[in-house]
C-alpha cells in the first residue's frame, strides 16, 4: 500500500484549520503533510501519526492564530520596553511637570491608602468570630443595651431556633492586689460560662468550657497576665480583687482590633439566685443569642409577643398599674426584644456595642473624601496631560507617518500614565508610613508599617495604581493618538482647541467645588462643635470634682467624707449613685390615677446638697431636706417631666407600683446630662442619705461630687492625700466634671481633626495642579503677553486678565458646591438636637474667599513672574 493512500489524524486537521491563519495555513499543513508521508516510509504509520498530531500542536503560537494578526510576542515585549523608556525620557525632559503629577498623585494615594485602611478595618469588625452571621445581641425594644437578667435563659428554653446565649457585664475598672503591689485594671466585664460559644476566644491555659462556671473565677488576657505575674504561669494563681480572692482560671489571647468586645479580664457571675436564675424587673445585662443553623431572627420575632405576654406580662401589669396586660397594650404600652446583627454593632449601633465608637455615617463620608482626593489627583493629571498635548502634536504626527496605529500610541500613552502612578505608588508608601502615627492619633485607631505593606493592603494599592493609570490617562491618550498628522506635523493641535480647553476649565471648576465643598464641611463641623461645647447645660459644670468608686471605702467612708469636710478650697459636695455626662439609667414610673400612663424617666439618686453643688436651679416648690427621713418617699423633677405630667405637678404622686409611691415636692429648670445631640429627658431625683444608703438600706453611692475653688491642683492633692489616708489598696481616682462632658464629644472631635486634614490635603494637590497648570498656561501665552506688554499693559493689567479667568471657574466651583454642602450639612446635624443655623452667610462666603485666595496667590505668583519677565526674549524665541 502507497503512504500516499493513508491520512493524519483528522481532528489534527480539523484543529490546525480551526486556529491557523488563512496566509499561514496552506505553508504549514504542506509541510505536515510532506512529513507525514516520508515517516509513514522511514518510521511506519501509528509514529506518523503520531508526530503529525505533535507538530499541529506545536505550531499553535500568537503568531499563527487567528484574529492576532497584530501580535508578534517579542515584538510586544520590545515595544513595551520602547514604551517605558519613553515615558522615563518625557518625564525627564518636563521634570517640573512630571513631579507636580507625581508628588501630587502620590499624596493622594498616601491619603486615600490611609483611609481606605480605615474603612477596611471598620467593615471588618467582628468577621473573625466563628459562625458570626448566627450571633445576635437582643436589643430591649428595637435598639435598647439593657435586657432582663432572665431573658437569655429564657429564650434559650422557649425557642428551639436559639443554639446558646451569653449575658455580660462592663466594661469597669476593677482593682487587683497580689502581695504588696496594687493594679488598677481597666475594661473588665462579667460574664456567663458560655460566652466562649458565642465570640471566639483563644485559651491559651485552661478549659473554655469550666474557665467561668465556678463563682470568684477570673480569665486574664495574655497580656495582662504577663503584667500581674511577670511572665510566669498564671494559671490557678489567686488574686485579691475588690477585697475578695479571686482564682485565675483561664489566660486567653489578647481580642483583635476589630472587635467591639474588648476586654482584658472576664470574671464570672456570683452563683446568686437574683443573677443566675435573675428576674424580669431589672435591666442590668447585655444579652447575646447565637441562632441554629437555618434559624432565622424573623422566627423571634413572629413569636416575641407571646413570649412577652406569657412571662413579663404579670410584671407589667403589676408595676403598671394595668388591670390587664391588653389594657396596658391598648393605651399605648410597648414591650418587645429584637435581634441585632452582631456584624452590625460596631458601625450601625455603636451606642449598645460595649464602648465601641464606630459610625457607618463616618465610613460613607471618609469614602467620599478619599474619592474625591484622588478624583483631584486625577484631575491634575488630565489637565496637565491635556495642556501638554500641543508640546507632542509633532511626535504623534511623526509616529502616524512612520506607520503606527491609533491602538500603540492610545498604549504608549497608558504606559506613560501608569508610570507615573506606579512611581507615585512608591512615593506614597514612604509618606503613609510616615504619616501613620499622625493618623492613628487623628483617627483613635492602633494601625502599624504592617499593616501598609500587607498583601491586602499592596493588593488594594496596586488596584488603585492601575485604575488611577486606567482612568486618568484614557482621556490624554485618545486626545493625543486622534491628532491627524499633518496637521500635527505643521504644528497645530486640536487638543489645544476648544474643546480640550473647556474640559480643562470644568475640571478646575469641579476641582474648586470639592475644595470649597470640603471647606464648608469642617467650617459647618467646628462651628457645631464649638457651638455644642459653649451652650448652657443648665448647671455649671466648671469647677466641679468628680471622685470615683465612694463605695469601694465601705464603712471608712463617713471617715473620709469628715476629711474632705475640712478642706477649706470645697464648698460643698454630694453623693450620687452616677454623674453628669456619665450615663444616667432610666426607670420606669406610672401616674397614679384612673387610667395610668407609662413614661421612662432618667434616675438619680443624690444627697440633698447635689444641686447646690451642680449649681441646678429649683424653680418650683422645695428641695430635699436632709435631716427629714421621709423626703426618701419624695422627688423633683424637670420642666421635662412637670411638661409630661402637665398642670400643677406639686403633690402630685409617681409610682413604681406595687406601692412604691414618690410625691413631687418641687421642679428643678431643665438641664442637658448627656451629649447635646440628644434633647432634654423626662429627670427624676430621688434622695440618697449622707450614708450613701437609699430607702431600703441599698448603699448606692458611688461617686462623689465636691465643688472646689482657688488652686485646683492643691484641691486635688488634698483629696488624694484624704483618700490615701483612708484606704489603701483602692487608687485613688477622679475627673473634673468639665473633661467628663468634653470627652462626649471627643468622636465628634476626631472627625473634625480627620476632615480638616482630608480636607487640606485635597486642597494642596489641587494648589500643586492648580500652580503647574496656570505656568503651563502662561508659558504657552508667553509670546502674547510679551506683545501686550511692549504695547503698554501695566504688570497689573496683564496679572488681572490671567487671574479673572481662574476667579470666575471658583464662582462655578461655588455654583456647584453650596447646593450640594447644604444638603450634606442639613443632613449631618439632623443628629444634632441643638444645632447651628445653616443661613449664616459667613459660612458660605468664608470657604468661597478662601479657596479664590488660594488660586490667586497661586496663580498671581505665576502672572506676575510672566509679566515681569523681559518680553524681548520672547519675541525673538522664533
Amino acid at each position: 500500500m502507497s503512504p500516499f493512500d493513508h491520512e493524519p489524524p483528522q481532528w489534527a486537521i480539523k484543529f490546525l484549520k480551526l486556529y491557523c491563519k488563512p496566509r499561514a495555513l496552506e505553508i504549514i499543513e504542506g509541510d505536515a503533510y510532506e512529513l507525514f508521508y516520508k515517516r509513514i516510509e522511514t518510521e511506519g504509520l501509528k509514529p506518523a501519526r503520531r508526530k503529525f498530531s505533535w507538530d499541529v500542536l506545536r505550531f499553535f503560537r500568537l503568531r499563527y492564530i487567528k484574529g492576532l494578526e497584530d501580535i508578534n510576542s517579542l515584538n510586544n515585549i520590545a515595544m513595551l520596553k520602547n514604551y517605558f523608556k519613553i515615558s522615563i525620557r518625557s518625564l525627564l525632559r518636563q521634570k517640573f511637570y512630571s513631579a507636580i503629577n507625581i508628588s501630587g498623585l502620590a499624596i493622594g494615594l498616601a491619603a486615600c491608602l490611609l483611609i481606605t485602611m480605615y474603612i477596611g478595618h471598620e467593615l471588618s469588625y467582628d468577621n473573625f468570630h466563628q459562625d458570626v452571621d448566627r450571633v445576635y445581641r437582643v436589643a430591649n425594644g428595637q435598639a435598647g443595651a439593657w435586657t432582663p437578667a432572665r431573658l437569655g435563659a429564657q429564650m434559650k428554653t422557649d425557642f428551639p431556633e436559639v443554639e446558646a446565649v451569653a449575658r455580660l457585664n462592663g466594661p469597669f475598672d476593677q482593682t487587683f492586689k497580689i502581695g504588696d503591689q496594687v493594679f488598677k485594671e481597666a475594661r473588665g466585664f462579667s460574664a456567663d460560662s458560655t460566652i466562649n460559644q458565642i465570640f471566639d476566644i483563644q485559651f491559651i491555659a485552661g478549659n473554655p468550657k469550666t474557665a467561668l462556671n465556678r463563682p470568684n473565677s477570673v480569665v486574664l488576657t495574655q497580656s495582662l497576665a504577663d503584667k500581674l505575674f511577670g511572665y510566669q504561669d498564671a494559671l490557678g494563681q489567686i488574686i485579691k480583687a475588690d477585697g475578695q480572692n479571686i482564682q485565675v482560671t483561664g489566660v486567653v489571647a489578647d481580642p483583635p482590633k476589630n472587635t467591639h468586645f474588648q476586654y482584658n479580664f472576664i470574671n464570672s457571675y456570683p452563683h446568686e439566685e437574683w443573677i443566675t436564675i435573675g428576674n424580669w424587673t431589672g435591666n442590668g445585662f447585655f444579652t447575646y443569642a447565637k441562632l441554629a443553623k437555618g434559624a432565622s431572627p424573623e422566627q423571634i420575632h413572629e413569636k416575641m409577643p407571646a413570649f412577652i405576654r406569657e412571662h413579663l406580662a404579670p410584671m407589667i401589669i403589676k408595676y403598671s398599674g394595668h388591670d390587664s396586660f391588653d389594657a396596658f397594650l391598648a393605651d399605648g404600652g410597648k414591650k418587645t426584644f429584637s435581634l441585632i446583627p452582631m456584624q452590625k454593632l460596631h458601625l450601625h449601633y455603636p451606642h449598645i456595642a460595649l464602648g465601641s465608637s464606630g459610625s457607618i455615617d463616618n465610613v460613607y463620608i471618609f469614602s467620599a473624601v478619599a474619592f474625591f482626593i484622588l478624583l483631584i489627583a486625577c484631575i491634575n493629571f488630565m489637565n496637565l496631560s491635556t495642556a501638554r498635548s500641543a508640546m507632542r502634536s509633532k511626535e504623534v504626527g511623526m509616529r502616524k507617518v512612520l506607520g503606527s496605529l491609533k491602538g500603540q500610541l492610545v498604549g504608549q500613552f497608558l504606559v506613560e500614565s501608569i508610570t507615573v502612578c506606579f512611581l507615585s505608588s512608591i512615593l506614597a508608601l514612604g509618606i503613609a508610613s510616615l504619616a501613620l502615627e499622625g493618623f492613628n492619633q487623628l483617627a483613635n485607631r492602633n494601625f502599624n508599617v504592617e499593616d501598609i505593606f500587607n498583601t491586602a493592603t499592596l493588593l488594594k494599592l496596586f488596584g488603585i495604581m492601575l485604575l488611577v493609570g486606567l482612568l486618568a490617562g484614557s482621556y490624554p491618550a485618545f486626545v493625543l493618538s486622534a491628532f491627524k498628522p499633518i496637521t500635527a506635523l505643521k504644528g497645530e493641535s486640536q487638543a489645544a482647541g476648544k474643546g480640550s480647553g473647556f474640559l480643562r476649565k470644568g475640571l478646575v471648576a469641579f476641582q474648586f467645588a470639592i475644595s470649597i465643598l470640603l471647606i464648608v464641611s469642617t467650617v459647618v463641623v467646628y462651628t457645631q462643635l464649638n457651638f455644642i461645647k459653649n451652650q448652657d447645660l443648665g448647671f455649671n459644670q466648671e469647677q466641679v470634682l468628680l471622685v470615683k468608686n465612694i463605695n469601694r471605702l465601705a464603712e471608712n467612708g463617713t471617715s473620709f467624707l469628715n476629711k474632705i469636710d475640712r478642706i477649706p478650697s470645697v464648698e460643698s459636695r454630694a453623693l450620687s449613685n452616677q454623674y453628669l455626662s456619665g450615663g444616667v439609667s432610666d426607670w420606669g414610673y406610672q401616674t397614679v390615677e384612673d387610667n395610668p400612663r407609662n413614661n421612662s424617666f432618667i434616675n438619680l439618686f443624690a444627697t440633698a446638697d447635689f444641686l447646690k453643688t451642680m449649681d441646678i436651679e429649683l424653680i418650683e416648690g422645695r428641695g430635699f431636706n436632709k435631716d427629714l427621713v421621709s423626703d426618701t418617699a419624695n422627688i423633683l423633677i424637670n420642666e421635662k417631666t412637670k411638661k409630661w405630667l402637665g398642670g400643677d405637678v406639686l403633690g402630685k404622686v409617681l409610682s413604681r407600683g406595687d406601692g412604691e409611691d414618690y410625691t413631687i415636692i418641687g421642679v428643678v429648670k431643665d438641664f442637658n446630662h448627656a451629649s447635646l445631640r440628644r434633647d432634654i429627658d423626662p429627670f427624676i431625683f430621688r434622695l440618697m442619705g449622707e450614708d450613701g444608703k437609699t430607702e431600703g438600706d441599698w448603699y448606692a453611692a458611688n461617686y462623689l461630687s465636691l465643688k472646689v475653688t482657688g488652686d485646683y491642683q492643691n484641691t486635688v492633692e488634698q483629696v488624694r492625700q484624704a483618700w490615701a489616708e483612708t484606704i489603701t489598696d483602692e487608687p485613688f481616682e477622679y475627673v473634673f466634671l468639665d473633661e467628663s462632658f468634653n470627652s462626649l464629644y471627643a468622636e465628634e472631635e476626631r472627625f473634625g481633626q480627620l476632615f480638616t486634614a482630608s480636607s487640606g490635603l485635597a486642597i494642596v494637590i489641587a494648589c500643586l495642579g492648580l500652580f503647574a497648570l496656570a505656568a503651563f498656561t502662561l508659558q504657552r501665552r508667553y509670546k502674547e503677553i510679551a506683545v501686550r506688554k511692549v504695547l503698554g499693559a501695566s504688570v497689573q493689567s496683564l496679572t488681572f486678565m490671567v487671574i479673572k479667568s481662574f476667579t470666575l471657574l471658583v464662582l462655578i466651583g461655588a455654583l456647584i458646591a453650596i447646593p450640594v454642602g447644604y444638603w450634606l450639612m442639613k443632613e449631618w446635624l439632623a443628629s444634632f438636637a441643638y444645632q447651628i443655623n445653616l443661613n449664616n452667610p459667613l459660612i458660605w462666603i468664608v470657604p468661597i474667599l478662601v479657596v479664590a485666595a488660594v488660586a490667586w496667590l497661586t496663580v498671581g505668583y505665576q502672572s506676575i513672574r510672566t509679566a515681569t519677565s523681559n518680553p524681548v526674549k520672547a519675541l525673538r524665541s522664533e
